[in-house]
């Protein structure tokens, strides 16, 4: 009878440790897939700022020393909403300020800034290139502009020779509220 408690009790012991050892092996199992998967992450990471760092050194390598244009901007870009004095309705607007220089040597052509926003949504709400200016408004729309009626600004893009800056400050008014954007740099090599 003794013996039958004895192997009882070491089957008791080896059931426990078996079930001690599976459920540990199950918990660093889980743990060791979770990990992997970051280092997957981390590692397509990597590989995107690789390709950014090549495409980068390679702009580099075919223009050392700027010699078609290219146009440089410092901007602060701030969305401020209700009404505006320069508005006859609610209009929100994006503010959009600072400065643009001609870093190459040749002259940059049709040069503006392509402004994309969008609301928190994911609606495009903004969608235009306008000229690079100091001091004027613009609408998204034909009923926003003809809203405005004030110091509407020009349509055409102009040019910078090198070396030329420009001091940007312009709103663009718009329905609804933008959340995100881009604000960039366009221009062409030829008139």
């Amino acid at each position: 009878m003794k013996v039958k408690w004895i192997a009882i009790g070491a089957l008791a012991i080896v059931i426990l440790f078996v079930g001690a050892f599976t459920g540990t092996l199950h918990y660093y199992t889980g743990l060791l897939a979770d990990r992997d998967s970051e280092i997957a992450s981390l590692n397509t990471q990597i590989a995107n700022q690789n390709k950014e760092i090549a495409d980068l050194n390679s702009q580099i390598a075919q223009e050392p020393n700027f010699t078609s244009p290219r146009i440089m901007t410092q901007l602060g870009v701030t969305e401020i909403g209700g009404s505006s004095p320069y508005a006859y309705g609610t209009y929100w607007r994006l503010f959009i300020q600072g400065s643009a220089v001609n870093v190459g040597n040749t002259t940059a052509y049709n040069a503006g800034l392509k402004v994309i926003a969008y609301s928190g949504t994911g609606q495009l709400e903004i969608n235009m290139t306008v000229p690079l200016v100091n001091g004027y408004n613009y609408g998204t729309d034909a009923a926003i502009v003809s809203s405005i009626e004030y110091d509407i600004g020009p349509t055409q893009l102009g040019n910078l020779t090198a070396g030329q800056y420009a001091i940007i400050d312009l709103d663009i008014y718009h329905e609804g509220v933008v959340t995100n954007w881009t604000v960039t740099p366009v221009w062409t090599d030829t008139p």
